[in-house]
């Protein structure tokens, strides 16, 4: 009997969160110089991806990822708990098959892809061990995970920490739990990737800084990203985005760029 595919809590909770501003996301984080491209460009070349690759990218978001893996001549899909950012997704590549849904109840059948990925994604699950056996169940060769590394240190930490006080206290303490660090504590992946019976084949860190054409933009990309939207609730949209603009001035350069160190974790585990 095949088991309901369902919508479990955390789709439920951030799906609506990071719907709210789905264009200032798609194009600030998923823009020309957001987040993530030498990440990306990484995972294509390691995990071969090619013509005729059947790619699912799980937390897809507004599609960047299955857009250049579609240029490569990949057979994509996407699914994000987002239905705004699901339908950015397939404006970009109508060509693929893009869904809203929950990453512990994948709507694909066993063996359905070559690769599946989480870029920054696997972390916002309740159940991380179930969400990852979820990918396993559906790629026939490799699951690939991302997650952020050298948290301390990395710019997108130092915005968000002057806004923890604008936060209600009890959604930084379930973002412990699911949100975008939950899996960067050391030993936590190491946990997670056998209880979901996968083995990482690969572990590297990669150098991903996160770029923005001005402070404006910067401010209009955190002010846009899924977790801000709760300290809005709580503290009000003024008070959030002076503190980001705030934290943001110590990363702009002379002419008004800002540049945010980070790097990201980058597994591939065999099926």
């Amino acid at each position: 009997m095949q088991e309901s595919r369902r919508p479990l809590g955390s789709a439920t909770r951030w799906g609506p969160l990071f719907g709210t501003r789905a264009r200032d996301w798609a194009e600030t984080w998923e823009g020309p110089l957001g987040w993530g491209t030498p990440v990306y460009a990484q995972v294509l070349d390691r995990a071969k991806i090619e013509p005729g690759t059947r790619v699912l990218d799980c937390g897809c978001g507004a599609g960047r990822f299955p857009r250049m893996a579609a240029d490569r001549g990949a057979i994509v899909a996407g699914i994000d708990a987002a239905a705004p950012l699901i339908e950015i997704a397939a404006e970009r590549t109508p060509e693929g098959d893009f869904r809203v849904g929950d990453l512990e109840a994948l709507p694909w059948s066993e063996d359905s892809f070559d690769v599946v990925t989480g870029f920054s994604s696997f972390q916002f699950a309740d159940d991380k061990a179930r969400a990852l056996a979820e990918a396993r169940r559906v790629s026939q060769s490799q699951v690939v995970v991302v997650i952020p590394s050298r948290v301390p240190e990395s710019g997108v930490t130092q915005v968000f920490k002057p806004l923890f006080p604008l936060f209600p206290p009890e959604a930084l303490e379930s973002m412990k739990q699911s949100g975008m660090f939950a899996l960067s504590e050391p030993g936590k992946l190491e946990e997670v990737l056998p209880a979901a019976r996968l083995k990482a084949r690969e572990d590297v860190e990669v150098d991903c800084p996160i770029v923005f054409e001005d402070v404006d933009t910067a401010v209009r990309a955190f002010v846009g990203a899924g977790p801000t939207a709760l300290a809005i609730q709580h503290s009000g949209e003024e008070a959030v985005a002076g503190a980001v603009r705030s934290a943001l001035s110590l990363f702009a350069d002379s002419e008004g760029h800002v540049t945010l160190p980070g790097w990201y974790r980058t597994v591939i585990a065999e099926v």
